[in-house]
């Protein structure tokens, strides 16, 4: 038998092996590491004063990348353009009446194009099937083409913030529309964030920083960080936790209990990573972004636990929807309602699925009982024997936020991985055969499934290390730094063979790239 390979199936191989395979250029791809490397190149060999304008150019080269997005432009244009306009008029004029006028043109110009790219199959199919049940017509229909622009949530919140904190007189007006586009088209920040505000980068790039050795290779570190927790870590958790998904109904209790425990780590691990790869490439180019997770998993209660996570979505979900509604400044019965509005929201936020709405609105009862409960539970502590000890009870409080966390994800990975969650809610309860029993269900299927069995002690290991490192929010590109040359190169060469020999490749859609 002779097998032909054609030069298209060649060149899609070498496209896939380059670009990771998306139609948006990957963080974990070749393609754009050699991007970000030319990028930096020639940014500090620009003059200080162009460097943001050159910046705002291979932002918009980024986008451009695929061809989906190419059609999408003028979204991200009109978006710029839009808050931009408005932050003007609000910020020059004295009067009130035409601030707030143009804060609502801002505010439902930005929450249009979110509702439109995002939320329109859902709503119109709800209207349809309204429609259906009176026997009438629908006058909206479903585009089942319609695409979501690349980080539309990411640079329409950070443009929304912009127009809302010049009408609060927090942040000056800017004069720069180049240097305003820049700020809300930011590559590193374009796939997953983090959100940023404008206050935070504009007196950056007013004054544009030297090159710096030691700031560019711990930024280095910060991103080649970042990739062995999505390439080693969150990849390799992926096989496991979607091969339980796939089908929950015939998976048993402990086999979906060990997947949704290790999904929250694959979430942190994958969306921490991009994160950690965001936060090092700016830093390579001259800028400080906010940092999003400080050590979620040391929480010792919920809304702690919500302090520590994607803080740059909590803080604006905090400022801008939280804050407004009357925060914590009301009456109990209204305090509650507002805590489970804003979870609403961010469970929306996620994507037109019942399954992350159902995810907010679960976290935001659970708040609500936390906040309600508190008082009577200190009262109990001091009848609680484990809790006598401080290291006993910190380290119980932190294992119970963490099971809440799981319970909750349920919902969220079964959006993710398009699985029912009431059948794993279900299933987690059969299947228990003590702990020997349990324990062989989990490894079983794991070297059923063809998983390399040395993977599961990488894992256990990586993860320790990472959450090790991390402890108490630490910076590891800080402390790395601050090491001795051998121990610092040896960890740098640690962390590349781990790449090199246990990464996931191919799989470099990050999580949050879809929100």
């Amino acid at each position: 038998m002779t097998i032909t390979i054609t030069p298209a199936e060649v060149w899609a191989q070498l496209t896939a092996l380059v670009t990771g395979g998306q139609s948006a250029l990957a963080l974990t791809s070749a393609l754009y590491l050699g991007f970000f490397a030319a990028a930096a190149l020639i940014t500090y060999a620009l003059p200080r004063i162009a460097r943001p304008y050159f910046l705002l150019v291979a932002s918009y080269v980024y986008y451009c990348y695929g061809p989906a997005n190419r059609a999408l432009l003028p979204v991200l244009l009109g978006a710029t353009l839009l808050t931009w306009v408005c932050g003007l008029i609000i910020g020059k004029s004295r009067r009130k009446p035409v601030r707030v006028a143009f804060l609502v043109l801002a505010v439902a110009g930005c929450v249009g194009i979110l509702l439109y790219y995002k939320y329109w199959n859902l709503f119109a199919q709800a209207v349809g099937g309204l429609f259906g049940m009176a026997g009438a017509s629908a006058p909206i229909a479903p585009h089942p083409d319609l695409i979501t622009p690349l980080g539309l949530s990411y640079f329409v919140f950070a443009a929304l913030s912009y127009a809302i904190d010049v009408y609060r007189r927090r942040c000056r007006v800017e004069l720069n529309l180049l240097h305003y586009a820049m700020f809300v088209s930011f590559f590193p920040t374009m796939v997953t964030g983090p959100i940023e505000r404008y206050p935070h980068l504009r007196p950056q790039m007013e004054k544009s920083r030297r090159f710096s050795y030691t700031r560019c290779a711990g930024g280095a570190f910060r991103m080649l960080w970042g990739y062995t927790k999505k390439m080693v870590i969150a990849d390799n958790l992926a096989v496991y936790v979607s091969l339980v998904y796939a089908t929950p109904s015939t998976m048993s209790g402990p086999n979906l209990a060990a997947a949704t425990a290790l999904f929250a780590l694959q979430l942190y691990m994958d969306f921490s990573g991009c994160c950690d790869i965001a936060l090092g490439a700016a830093r390579i180019l001259g800028y400080d972004l906010i940092e999003n997770f400080r050590a979620p998993f040391e929480a010792t209660t919920f809304s702690e636990f919500w302090a520590r996570w994607h803080i740059s979505m909590t803080g604006w979900f905090r400022d801008y929807v939280y804050f407004p509604l009357g925060g914590s400044r009301c009456n109990l019965p209204r305090h509650m309602a507002n805590l489970v509005i804003v979870f609403l929201v961010s469970g929306l936020w996620h994507g037109a699925d019942w399954r992350y709405l159902m995810w907010g609105l679960s976290c935001g009862v659970i708040s609500v009982i936390a906040k309600l409960t508190l008082a009577p539970r200190k009262a109990l502590w001091r009848f609680n024997p484990l809790y006598r000890e401080p290291a006993v009870r910190v380290f119980c409080q932190r294992c119970v936020v963490f099971v809440l966390f799981c319970f909750t994800l349920v919902f969220f990975a079964s959006a993710l991985y398009d699985a029912d969650p009431y059948a794993v809610y279900a299933g987690m309860l059969r299947g228990w055969d003590g702990l020997a029993g349990s324990w062989q269900q989990v490894t079983g299927l794991i070297y059923d499934s063809g998983i390399d069995g040395r993977l599961p002690v990488v894992l256990v290991c990586g993860t320790a290390i990472v959450l090790a490192a991390e402890h108490n929010g630490a910076n590891v590109a800080r402390w790395v730094r601050s090491q001795c040359f051998v121990l610092r190169w040896t960890l740098y060469y640690a962390a590349g063979a781990a790449i090199l020999f246990f990464g996931a490749f191919g799989q470099s859609a990050f999580i949050y790239q879809n929100f």
